[in-house]
């Protein structure tokens, strides 16, 4: 394994890094870690497999014995938990029949730093909310809490007590394996990583035990597949969070039920265990590299207590497509697909039109500006900028979960210190801090940005409306308020963003994994529900995955794009099940479920020596289309159709755009601060007067955007697991 320095790290940390990467030598004995990286071990375990052994092999970790947890058989290996790790380096020492093989792992705390960098201080414990014991520290750290609960014959999820006399009214279910069991789930939470975590899976406790890392068992429906769940939202963190990734928890709901993409309870009746956490819900925490470092965290946890899973797959809507992205693209292996429903390629694409309706919205406030004028220059539906251009406002430092600000205003050394919950300060350890003012370093931008190029060209508006727009955008201060001179968007912070897979372009692990992307169609306002409350899941940004895949990796072969109806009822097969009904979104996203299954184990049978993209694009399955889904009876309700022809789906579900793309943007949308040239008459379809050339000149002072050229310090990903320092200091464990 190659370590790449981005930027001077820590020698302690180097040098820890560089011994677990140089215990790859090459043995007679082959050992690996099945349940992390040997070099981000946590918690003080790790699920090991030794294989080349033909006996049961010698084990020795620090020098202690610690053969007797290795079981298993020559020809399947020899696998174990390894516990008792000390934090820092631990030596491993495999010996039988005269062959030997050694690994370092190295330990981390179960709630301390991994790879996201610093912890956030403050950090506020919410363990009460998810009925932990109270925290002692702000490590939250909390006994793990395990209880039971069963899915009557009637649909309904009630609370089951191993010990007291067996409801005579458990249903059963059917699992992707084909094996019926009843429905009754063990449900485990716990802290892990300062975030509330949660495990889901089928088992009878009456009829044996759980299942192990050595032996499957036969009380548990679990089909050896796991599902993360995602929550939605954007918000800075300094606290735990209350939710559980997307499962609900509220309505007397036991969070069995994942809801993001209307699939209820789905996973846990098709056998896939699933697990969540408080961290990997965007709404309490918009640091996808935390959510990462959660993810790894939890998934090895589970690992290491039933056997790590065949493949896992992400899950999970809005904020939780973000994650699933980023983690896809920056931490390849915590993922091997992910179904993104109501998708963004990342925060930051995001983000940024949201920043722009509101400017747009301030210049064009003069009732002179028609509703057709105004979506000409955002790009959008007008209600959308209506609707959102406040909605997640991540540039103002007060964007505080109102636990946080709570805990800031009964705090006087808080109080007085502040925080600040800008997207960007949130990120801190990735972004660095400018040393102007101590804030995080600004990745957004709008120098040089036409607003309203398209709208110009096409005729919609004329000159001197298109001069005067530009010459009242402004831009937003180090505070998020709008001011009269542009956004300048920090060139490091830019850089980072990119070398980091912040602004995702699909080149680094996501091109190696398959993605279906199922989109619920809300752009507009199907629902006549009006301007104020317009769904902010427009959907192109579906579209500008799709086309950052292409420009990026020259295919987008491992990408789906499944657009459905936002409302009506259709029949759901529930496998086994009492038959229910749901949305059309339901379905798909459940048809969507089980075409993943059979691509992930079509994947996993593929033994030859071909790159991991070649075998993704070679075992997806014929029938896997791009494709939308319209009702049969008008737009909001009855049946569906399959239609896989592009043109009629662009005119059943058209897709909007954004201000940038409006402005002349590239399709990929990548593009954060571009680099200048002079202002040309030549660039309009009209040319301007002389004076309408001066004025473009002095509202151009530096210049307008050559979107034919990169962004300025665009560049692509700096290889996958990125461990950060602070202050923007990170290495990279694994080149692409």
């Amino acid at each position: 394994m190659n370590l790449l320095k981005i930027r001077l790290a820590s020698g302690a940390a180097l040098a820890l890094l560089c011994a677990a990467g140089s215990a790859y030598g090459q043995s007679a004995l082959k050992i690996e870690v099945l349940s992390s990286r040997p070099e981000l071990v946590s918690g003080g375990d790790a699920l090991v497999k030794i294989t080349g052994a033909d006996a049961a092999p010698n084990v020795t970790v620090g020098g202690a014995d610690v053969s007797g947890v290795f079981k298993g058989s020559a020809g399947a290996g020899w696998v174990g938990v390894v516990a008792g790790l000390k934090d820092g380096a631990n030596q491993l020492v495999a010996k039988a029949g005269g062959k030997e093989g050694n690994l370092t792992l190295v330990n981390h705390p179960i709630n301390g730093a991994l790879f996201a960098g610093p912890q956030q201080v403050p950090f506020v414990c919410e363990n009460e909310t998810h009925k932990l014991a109270s925290a002692k520290d702000d490590s939250c750290a909390a006994p793990s809490k395990v209880e039971y609960f069963y899915r009557n014959k009637g649909g309904e999820w009630k609370a089951f007590n191993p010990t007291a006399a067996r409801p005579n009214d458990i249903g059963t279910t059917k699992t992707t394996e084909g094996k019926e069991v009843p429905l009754i789930v063990r449900q485990e939470k716990g802290v892990i990583n300062r975030s509330a975590y949660l495990i889901n899976i089928l088992h009878d406790p009456a009829a044996g035990p759980l299942p192990t890392p050595a032996a499957k068992s036969d009380a548990s429906g679990w089909n050896g597949k796991a599902i993360f769940s995602f929550g939605g939202g954007v918000q800075s963190n300094y606290h735990m969070g209350r939710n559980l990734g997307g499962m609900t928890g509220t309505d007397n709901k036991f969070f069995i039920e994942d809801m993001g993409g209307g699939l209820s309870d789905t996973f846990v009746m098709r056998g896939y265990a699933v697990l969540a956490g408080s961290l990997n819900v965007m709404g309490s925490n918009n640091d996808t590299v935390k959510s990462a470092e959660t993810l790894a965290k939890i998934k090895e946890y589970f690992s290491e207590q039933f056997g790590a899973p065949a493949f896992t797959i992400g899950h999970g809507a809005s904020g939780g497509s973000m994650q699933q992205h980023l983690i896809g693209n920056a931490y390849p292996g915590l993922l091997d697909g992910i179904m993104p429903a109501r998708s963004y390629p990342d925060v930051m694409t995001f983000l940024q039109p949201l920043y722009d309706c509101e400017l747009v919205a301030k210049a064009m406030e003069d009732p002179k500006w028609t509703r057709a004028q105004k979506e000409a220059v955002s790009g959008k539906y007008w209600g959308y900028c209506v609707s959102n251009g406040t909605r997640y406002p991540n540039a103002r430092p007060n964007w505080c979960d109102a636990v946080v600000a709570d805990a800031v205003a009964n705090d006087p050394a808080l109080k007085q210190k502040g925080i600040r919950c800008t997207f960007q300060d949130n990120l801190v350890n990735i972004f660095g801090k400018d040393p102007k003012n101590g804030f995080a370093r600004n990745p957004f931008d709008n120098v040089g940005v036409q607003y309203g190029l398209k709208a110009l060209n096409e005729g919609k508006i004329n000159m001197d409306q298109f001069i005067e727009i530009n010459q009242k955008i402004g831009g937003l201060d180090v505070d998020g308020k709008v001011v009269a001179a542009r956004q300048v968007g920090d060139p490091l912070a830019l850089r980072r963003a990119y070398q980091t897979g912040q602004v995702n372009l699909g080149d680094g692990g996501l091109a190696s994994i398959p993605i279906i992307d199922i989109r619920s169609y809300v752009d507009g306002d199907p629902a006549k529900v009006g301007d104020p409350n317009i769904d902010v899941h427009d959907g192109y940004h579906s579209a500008v995955m799709r086309a950052r895949l292409l420009k990026y990796n020259g295919n987008a072969n491992n990408h789906a794009m499944l657009t459905v109806a936002s409302l009506g009822r259709v029949q759901l097969d529930t496998r086994g099940a009492a038959s229910t009904y749901g949305t059309p979104l339901t379905r798909i996203s459940a048809e969507g479920l089980d075409i993943m299954d059979k691509w992930l184990t079509a994947i996993a049978r593929d033994t030859s020596d071909k790159p991991q993209a070649q075998k993704v694009a070679a075992a997806r399955p014929a029938e896997l289309v791009d494709a939308c889904y319209p009702t049969k009876f008008g737009a909001l309700v009855g049946e569906i159709d399959k239609v896989t022809d592009k043109a009629q789906c662009d005119k059943v579900f058209p897709f909007a755009a954004d201000a940038r793309l409006a402005a002349g943007g590239p399709a990929t949308n990548d593009v954060f601060k571009c680099q200048l040239k002079p202002v040309a008459a030549s660039d309009y379809k009209t040319a301007p007067s002389a004076d309408q050339l001066a004025k473009l000149k002095q509202a151009f002072p530096e210049g307008v955007c050559d979107y034919s050229k990169p962004g300025v310090e665009q560049v692509k990903i700096a290889g996958t697991w990125h461990v950060f320092k602070g202050d923007g200091e990170f290495v990279t464990l694994s080149q692409r």
